[in-house]
């Protein structure tokens, strides 16, 4: 079949791809239109493929939030321009739609979602075949919402950081959009001060061991005698310090104009924030933080 300039055209409309690179796909598939995009978005997988080497670290941070849940997930990309494409942003909207519409609970069910009629992984080989960079889905996580909780969403420097909490109450709150700024307040404090457990039960096990051998190494290398007894209670208390910096509901809460009295996040939200809503009852239980490229 003869491969017309208008036939590699049709193609490149459908698709965004070079003339060279549609008319190639043209030959190789006799002029057959259906079979060329097909080949096109195999291709996209190769590229894909070749590129998996290549640092993706650039890329945006996505939040969703509905009536029955709040999920976070990064888009990546090797160069921050690409961030702004329209191909990249077209392909975020529709996952975010997918989120917000399906029942998505990993990266793979959001790659495998159909969103007006596309299947989400489908758009991505397409976009991998234009752009020629390694751009992929890296994280995604969601929390279901219970009965009496508020998420609070913060986005930062245009979704380098992404932050949901959840706050859980007793009680009925006097301001229901007090209570959403307290629970975005919460996610401003994780995004700045990066806590890695919510609390010291979920702080991994790993990581206390590691601040353990860390603190008695400091103590060794001071060159002070200290009784054993002495020596654990010393690391005890530095390992103490450092999951208060670690630990979300112990870190202390960081806008002073609303924490006069450097309460911690658990202490802030009970003491003050609880009271002012008329609540019996009121704390963080979950909390998801992604950063960009990590």
């Amino acid at each position: 079949m003869q491969i017309t300039a208008s036939l590699v055209n049709e193609l490149r409309q459908k698709t965004g791809v070079g003339m060279m690179q549609c008319k190639k796909a043209l030959v190789e598939t006799d002029g057959d239109m259906d079979k060329a995009v097909e080949l096109l978005r195999k291709q996209g997988a190769a590229v894909a493929a070749k590129r998996a080497d290549k640092a993706a670290k650039e890329g945006r941070i996505y939040l969703i939030e509905t009536a029955d849940k709040a999920a976070a997930f990064e888009l990546s990309c090797e160069t921050e321009p690409v961030s702004n494409n329209d191909d990249f942003v077209a392909l975020a909207n529709m996952a975010v739609k997918a989120v917000e519409t399906q029942d998505i609970n990993t990266v793979e069910d959001l790659k495998n979602a159909v969103v007006d009629g596309k299947k989400v992984n489908d758009v991505l080989q397409d976009v991998l075949v234009k752009i020629q960079e390694n751009i992929d889905f890296r994280k995604f996580a969601v929390i279901k919402k219970v009965p009496n909780s508020a998420f609070g969403l913060y986005s930062h420097m245009k979704g380098k950081i992404g932050v949901i909490t959840e706050l859980a109450y007793e009680g009925t709150p006097s301001d229901e959009a007090a209570l959403k700024q307290a629970a975005k307040d919460i996610a401003m404090q994780a995004a700045a001060f990066a806590p890695v457990a919510l609390n010291d039960a979920a702080v991994p096990a790993e990581t206390i061991e590691k601040e353990k051998e860390i603190a008695k190494a400091q103590i060794e290398a001071s060159g002070k005698q200290t009784k054993p007894e002495f020596m654990q209670r010393q690391i005890d208390g530095r390992v103490a310090k450092v999951l208060k910096e670690i630990v979300l509901e112990d870190q202390e809460f960081f806008m002073s104009e609303k924490n006069p009295k450097k309460l911690s996040v658990k202490d802030y939200l009970q003491e003050v924030v609880a009271k002012q809503l008329g609540l019996s009852s009121l704390k963080v239980v979950n909390f998801i933080r992604f950063e960009r490229g990590n």
